[in-house]
């Protein structure tokens, strides 16, 4: 991913406390359960500080349910949202190591904190495994007169301050992959914080935005219905759900950056027990139900054990880590 350095001012408004949303899922085989090695008696607790609905949400719910017969036991998602993601990790940090609590793991870990003061740190979590990777990418209503890069780029310069962007809150990988548009494009945008990648959708649609920034698969359903357009991909090669998207390298703006989805845990996790949720959760990537729901919706599948996503982790943190810093210096 390129790194950025030096950002344009950034007008942005607090994210709100959303509220916790909980789902169980039911356990599959539960006459035939055992205990299983490392982990205590008990169901698996799964925080994700978003809101239903968007990428992270859909591809740890099916990752979930896919895992659950390999764990032999019930496993419990919470929406918890608010804060950029803040909320939701505070609490996920704050929860026994015993095996039976796992989180979303993402770059928000490591930039939340260079914004405002957090209640955890990235040394509160362990990795687990990385499950997913995509592209950001810049939406518009399908409606817009910005139906173009060069259009909304134009209209942006015209009007310093004046185009809204929103995102999946302030802080996190979409807001600093807009921050990162800006700088390299020579842009002051309007950025708007949501409690997640849906109610940002809903934002556009309504029109209470300009635009957001979302990976493809998020907005995939309502591009193939008419309803949004994204007007380019921020990677080094065109999407395959949308190869005819062009990338901002081809109009001439050198930015490639995205999320990663991974699961982790609190530190204090054992060894055995990361070692058992390692493999229930690669057991649960093969099967052929999560399989198929990710490539229907376009969710790039990427595996990394817990040793190989610790390296990757270890090389992407101190870009991430820049990245904020020079973005939340625009707010002081």
């Amino acid at each position: 991913m390129t790194q950025v350095a030096g950002w344009s001012r950034i007008n942005a408004l607090a994210a709100t406390l959303g509220t916790a949303c909980l789902v169980a899922l039911v356990p599959a085989r539960q006459a035939a359960a055992q205990p299983t090695p490392a982990l205590p008696e008990g169901v698996v607790n799964f925080i994700i500080p978003v809101a239903v609905g968007g990428g992270t949400d859909m591809t740890f719910r099916a990752l979930a349910e896919a895992t659950r017969p390999h764990l032999n036991r019930n496993i419990v998602i919470y929406n918890v949202t608010g804060a950029g993601g803040a909320i939701g990790l505070t609490q996920a940090a704050q929860k026994p190591g015993n095996g039976l609590n796992v989180n979303s793991y993402t770059s928000e870990i490591f930039t939340l904190g260079k914004f405002a003061p957090t209640q955890f740190s990235s040394k509160d979590f362990r990795p687990i495994i990385l499950v997913n990777e995509d592209p950001a990418c810049l939406v518009v209503p399908a409606d817009s007169k910005l139906d173009t890069i060069e259009k909304f780029i134009t209209e942006a310069r015209a009007n310093p301050g004046k185009i809204s962007v929103g995102n999946s809150g302030f802080g996190n990988i979409w807001h600093l992959s807009a921050s990162a548009l800006a700088k390299k494009a020579g842009l002051d945008l309007l950025q708007i914080p949501y409690a997640g990648a849906a109610p940002t959708v809903q934002a556009a649609l309504s029109g209470t935005i300009n635009a957001f920034v979302a990976s493809p698969p998020e907005v995939a359903s309502q591009v193939q219905g008419g309803k949004m357009k994204i007007l380019a991909v921020m990677a080094d090669k065109r999407s395959a759900m949308f190869p005819d998207v062009p990338t901002l390298k081809e109009k001439g703006i050198d930015l490639s950056i995205g999320t990663w989805r991974a699961v982790g845990a609190p530190a204090s996790t054992s060894d055995a027990a990361v070692k058992t949720l390692q493999d229930a959760f690669a057991a649960g990537m093969k099967e052929k139900a999560f399989i198929d729901f990710m490539n229907t919706r376009g969710l790039t599948i990427r595996y990394l054990s817990t040793a190989d996503l610790t390296d990757f982790v270890n090389r992407e943190r101190p870009f991430y880590e820049a990245l904020a810093e020079e973005v939340a210096k625009t707010r002081k």
